[in-house]
């Protein structure tokens, strides 16, 4: 391992190694989401610098398939949510950790986790039980079809957000996800809300 805030360094290092001169393969390098010890811009220039030198192309890759999504909408799992009373966790949970003002906890999942030991877990399906779409490193959707059926009383993700949907005065009338799908498609959802009106003309008409 690297000293603190030498990742960058080490890096450009590596444009003499000999196990470089000919990888005959992809070289990854992985670092950090820039929440440490490293310098992020540095880190990635290094990197730059060393594909070219190698003659190398960067790919960029992310933790999960809809991370691109959500680093477009804004929405990071590393998001502080201090001052909530209540969590409604979907998967694993915030990376930032379950605040210590969150009074109740539900989490929906298939495994086991650190601070579900005072949550109330729901099972959920398995990534090969469940159908949908994902956006590669490309920024293509790809779309799912599950190997296992959901058995009851399991519920698909969709459903399980309708009924929420539906408890919570919000009218989500899908038949199934292929309804969802379309919809995405033909709106998109505005992660921004919209700009206020500007109304512009004399003050006494």
């Amino acid at each position: 391992r690297n000293a603190k805030g030498a990742a960058a360094a080490e890096v450009r290092k590596l444009m003499s190694h000999e196990l470089l001169k000919n990888p005959g393969g992809p070289v990854a390098i992985l670092f950090g989401d820039g929440r440490g010890s490293e310098d992020m811009n540095e880190l990635a220039t290094a990197c730059g610098d060393l594909a070219e030198k190698l003659g190398g192309k960067e790919m960029a890759l992310y933790r999960a398939t809809n991370e691109r999504g959500a680093l477009a909408a804004g929405v990071g799992g590393w998001d502080k949510l201090d001052g909530i009373d209540a969590l409604l966790v979907w998967g694993p949970p915030p990376t930032a950790g379950i605040p210590r003002s969150v009074k109740f906890i539900a989490a929906w999942d298939h495994l086991p986790r650190e601070g579900y030991d005072r949550a109330v877990v729901l099972p959920a399906t398995t990534f090969a039980e469940r159908q949908g779409s994902y956006t590669n490193v490309e920024g293509t959707v790809q779309f799912l079809r599950p190997p296992i059926a959901v058995q009851p009383p399991l519920k698909e993700g969709w459903e399980v957000l309708c009924e929420l949907g539906a408890a919570l005065g919000v009218n989500l009338d899908y038949a199934g996800i292929f309804p969802i799908q379309r919809a995405i498609a033909v709106q998109p959802p505005d992660p921004t809300p919209p700009a206020a009106p500007v109304l512009i003309g004399p003050a006494h008409p």
